[in-house]
């Protein structure tokens, strides 16, 4: 029998409180979503894009399991185009993700494929986040004939990275990985931001962030499966460097890239953020002052009007 992807329960008390959660965000920030869902056949996963704005279309590829509601803040900075916020398998809304049972880079293209066929896109300019940026740069590698420009925030997954970093090591290993990703989940609302201040996100821009973002942070992360797509997302990608982007694969992309760089970034230095940048034959590199992985969170203003010139 084949693998059943994990589904989420649409009915469920969890899911319904992550998507009150959500669509109070969204009102904190005056911005209406339309909803998407399509069923990825291959993997029988049901999965969730959100439609915000009107304007050019803007495919955006959040980090981390794929969460959409981090980008809120930022979109609502940006009011040219229409965005498409693709809630990735295991974030989200989306059904949850066991990226272990998959053979992930040709999982992620034919995806990708499926996902701009669904929403009509021939062409498109992609922003993307963290391990998101990966995602894109693997479709973007294997069809650039669809790829307008990239932006690329924060750190953007396993890039050029050289060795694994000693907490993505242990993250891999049987039982610490478990403990490690389970301490990770917030059990409170006062601990719901921990994640953001280990990624260089500063106490103000926190502090300034409405009721409804802390509330999305505890919500999400609570729900079924997020563990188990964190986790083995995590070990997809880390357990050796097989999935590693090196610099002459980026060498080969020749549309235009804007890469976004808080410098408190907590994931790698300012210079790789530099090497990989002149690794693109046409990359513009942005440095953010005061801010970290999520450098949106700590400069909205900032990082809208660089994003939006750029798309523009």
């Amino acid at each position: 029998m084949a693998y059943q992807q994990p589904r989420l329960d649409h009915d469920s008390a969890a899911f319904k409180a992550a998507a009150q959660a959500e669509q109070e965000l969204l009102r904190a920030y005056d911005l209406e979503e339309t909803e998407h869902w399509f069923t990825y056949e291959k993997e029988n996963l049901r999965l969730r894009v959100s439609e915000i704005g009107t304007g050019a279309p803007v495919l955006v590829v959040p980090g981390n399991t794929g969460d959409m509601f981090p980008f809120i803040p930022l979109i609502a900075q940006m009011k040219e185009n229409k965005f498409f916020l693709f809630n990735r398998p295991g974030g989200g809304l989306s059904d949850g993700m066991n990226h272990q049972k998959v053979d992930i880079r040709p999982f992620i293209i034919d995806l990708f494929d499926h996902l701009l066929d669904e929403l009509h896109l021939d062409k498109v300019t992609i922003m993307a986040h963290s391990m998101g940026c990966h995602w894109t740069l693997w479709y973007a590698m294997a069809r650039p004939e669809r790829i307008e420009k990239l932006v690329l925030i924060g750190n953007p997954g396993r890039v050029m990275l050289g060795k694994t970093p000693l907490p993505l090591k242990l993250m891999v290993m049987p039982v610490v990985g478990e403990f490690a990703v389970k301490k990770m989940v917030p059990k409170d609302y006062d601990h719901a931001l921990n994640g953001l201040k280990m990624m260089g996100t500063s106490e103000q821009a926190m502090n300034g962030l409405p009721k409804a973002f802390r509330e999305c942070y505890y919500r999400f992360q609570n729900l079924p499966y997020y563990q188990e797509s964190t986790l083995s997302l995590l070990r997809t990608f880390n357990a050796n460097s097989t999935n590693e982007i090196e610099a002459n694969e980026l060498a080969n992309l020749n549309f235009p890239v804007e890469m976004i760089w808080g410098v408190n970034d907590t994931f790698a230095t300012v210079d790789k953020g530099k090497e990989i940048a002149a690794a693109f034959p046409n990359c513009q590199f942005q440095l953010i002052q005061n801010a970290g992985h999520m450098p949106w969170l700590d400069q909205p203003a900032q990082v809208g009007q660089l994003t939006s010139d750029f798309i523009a």
